[in-house]
């Protein structure tokens, strides 16, 4: 092998790592944000994949000689990139969600605020807990994680093969019917609250018709519910977490 052979076959294996760590690092929690810059992301995407470079090196397929060959290689391995990377922002939104459903069980749906992520409305709540669980999975370590099982993909998905397009639309779904699931988990004891302070106002106005029901129970009701929520915050961030850390350990047995 010469030396203009050597340059393009690292060349072409740099490349086919940067177009599956690059895809999924601009999704993923946290490197993926919005608020961060893209020239950063561009260059910590760089430098990962030329970290790991050496290492799945034995895993890519021959160099091809025909270009468009070439491009489909790299349209597949930006695919399977894509997809870990809204897997794993699926998982994530799930905290934005049980901040909505809380915040209408508290009665503060209509406190909207700019999401620096989605860079949209939301929730006051669920801009703080989705702020919240990007810097839990920092601080306890899940980010190395999600770096691990991205390159765990590299097991399942083997580059240039087509991955089974039936298995990864099912999980893709599973992923969002979790998703869902975990956010009502986490608010369960809002939906508790929100019916008992319901119930409650309707067999008072039923008792005193005459009282101004809303003006009196609103303060209380949002009063209750931040303080039910500084009670319940640790709790919901360990159940998140704990069903992030499960279903991101799917991708490092590859």
């Amino acid at each position: 092998m010469n030396l203009e052979q050597l340059v393009n076959f690292n060349l072409f294996n740099f490349f086919m790592i940067f177009a599956r760590l690059g895809s999924a690092i601009m999704l993923l929690p946290g490197f993926g944000e919005a608020y961060v810059p893209q020239r950063v992301r561009l260059i910590f995407a760089l430098m990962v994949s030329l970290v790991l470079m050496p290492m799945l090196a034995d895993r890519l397929p021959a160099m091809p000689a025909a270009f468009d060959r070439f491009a489909g290689l790299l349209v597949l391995e930006i695919g399977i990139g894509i997809f870990f990377g809204m897997l794993t922002r699926l998982m994530l939104l799930g905290a934005q969600s049980a901040g909505s459903v809380i915040a209408l069980q508290i009665g503060l749906a209509s406190a909207l605020v700019s999401d620096p992520t989605t860079q949209q409305q939301a929730a006051v709540t669920g801009n703080f807990l989705l702020a919240l669980t990007v810097v839990l999975i920092f601080a306890t370590g899940l980010d190395h994680m999600t770096l691990k099982g991205l390159v765990g993909t590299y097991g399942i998905f083997p580059p240039g093969i087509v991955p089974p397009l039936g298995d990864v639309a099912n999980h893709a779904s599973r992923i969002v019917a979790d998703s869902f699931s975990v956010a009502i988990e986490m608010a369960t004891p809002f939906l508790v609250y929100g019916i008992v302070f319901s119930v409650a106002l309707g067999l008072l106005a039923r008792l005193m018709p005459t009282l101004q029901v809303f003006f009196i129970a609103m303060p209380a009701q949002i009063l209750a519910g931040l303080a039910l929520m500084a009670v319940s915050v640790t709790a919901m961030m360990l159940f998140f977490l704990g069903s992030y850390e499960e279903r991101m350990s799917v991708f490092l047995g590859g």
